[in-house]
């Protein structure tokens, strides 16, 4: 399957067409979340895993969800994408997934 990398900074993202739809491949964000979280909030991370190890009974809530929000409210989740880059990832998207000239 054809794959385009319409946006190369801050972090790239690639399209490619599947049979549904369209992938897209964020890796490179996906990288540095990891290394800022492994770096950056190795206590935080270690915290979670370790209500995630504690054995009990499932109560309908898990025990970690408060740490993960504390955790995502201190990384960003958010992928930039700048000025025709924005431009070049939608037409990609409307390629990949086979529209044309849609708004």
């Amino acid at each position: 399957m054809a794959e385009t990398t319409p946006v190369d900074g801050p972090f790239w993202i690639s399209v490619e067409r599947t049979p549904t739809g369209v992938a897209l491949d964020v890796r490179h964000f996906v990288e540095a979340l990891l290394v800022e979280l492994f770096t950056e909030h190795a206590d935080a991370v270690a915290d979670i895993l370790a209500e995630q190890a504690e054995a009990r009974p499932y109560d309908g809530h898990r025990a970690e969800a408060l740490l993960v929000e504390r955790l995502l409210a201190e990384v960003s989740t958010r992928l930039p994408v700048y000025g025709r880059q924005c431009v070049a990832l939608a037409d990609s998207i409307r390629a990949a997934a086979g529209l044309r000239g849609a708004a």
